[in-house]
């Protein structure tokens, strides 16, 4: 490990180099890499998110070729409704740095999303900068460490926190030059379409809290914390997870997962209708 003089030496002349790039597209990679002269991390996603669309992906750096379809393409086509920021950005989180675990529901690293999502492309830590440019947007840059290297320590997660005030100005900078000024284009399918879907999955055979069990636990929360968001007994959400199970001849949540992915890209953005039956029907 470099002495602490060192490492600041370093991040000062890549801040520098940083300066020159304000008003670049190559301000993303310049930043990572002064980012880098602190604490090294991988597996580099910038997100943009605006209230009521898609979120649309700006720069990524070091994804796996091998997961890229499988994972990044999928998570843009509706995958991220399950994702902790992308639902506590609709919930309301303030700008900041945040570890995973300072976000993510109880039974999170237990869940298939996270099994898919993260572990099964290495991906052994994140965290990530959010920046609020304006109301109802939101630049999300996800910061990760990639297998065989360790998660995060308590020490370096210190100390990305107190490069935020950086990050901050450079991605408000970047927002403002870049991709502020570009021409928007209508998007392909509007968030509300995909949420519908997502909110309407398993509607034509599931009652309402079975379905509200059921996205809860694709979610990543535990029977015990799916009973307190609804307001009900652990023993009722097992009983409902149950039922559902039955219904949707399952035996497992890694089989539900399965089926709601799978769903949800048979959806066809129906306000109403239930991906489900939709995807059912096409295979019958």
């Amino acid at each position: 490990m470099a002495p602490p003089q060192i490492k600041l030496s370093c991040w000062n002349e890549a801040v520098g180099a940083l300066f020159h790039k304000l008003g670049s597209d190559e301000l993303p990679r310049y930043l990572i890499d002064a980012i880098n002269k602190v604490v090294e991390v991988e597996a580099v996603l910038l997100a943009l998110e605006r209230r009521g669309e898609i979120p649309s992906l700006l720069y990524e750096q070091d994804i796996p070729i091998a997961f890229r379809k499988s994972h990044i393409d999928s998570y843009f086509s509706g995958a991220y409704l399950l994702d902790p920021f992308c639902i506590a950005f609709s919930d309301g989180l303030s700008s900041g740095f945040y570890h995973m675990s300072e976000i993510a529901p109880d039974d999170f690293y237990q869940s298939d999303y996270y099994n898919t999502y993260y572990r099964e492309a290495s991906l052994v830590d994140d965290a990530y900068f959010l920046i609020a440019p304006s109301e109802g947007v939101q630049l999300s840059l996800g910061i990760g460490r990639l297998y065989p290297h360790p998660p995060f320590t308590r020490r370096e997660l210190d100390s990305l926190r107190s490069l935020n005030p950086v990050i901050q100005g450079a991605m408000l900078h970047y927002w403002q030059s870049v991709i502020e000024p570009r021409p928007r284009t209508e998007p392909v399918t509007l968030r509300s379409q995909v949420e519908s879907a997502f909110h309407n999955f398993g509607r034509s055979i599931l009652t309402e809290r079975e379905r509200e069990v059921a996205l809860l636990l694709l979610r990543g929360h535990s029977s015990k914390s799916a009973a307190q968001k609804l307001d009900i007994s652990p023993d009722t959400v097992q009983m409902h997870r149950k039922n559902l199970y039955s219904k949707l001849d399952l035996s497992s949540q890694s089989e539900l997962f399965s089926l709601f992915i799978t769903a949800l890209s048979h959806a066809d953005h129906s306000l109403d209708e239930d991906p489900l039956r939709s995807y059912m029907q096409g295979n019958s």
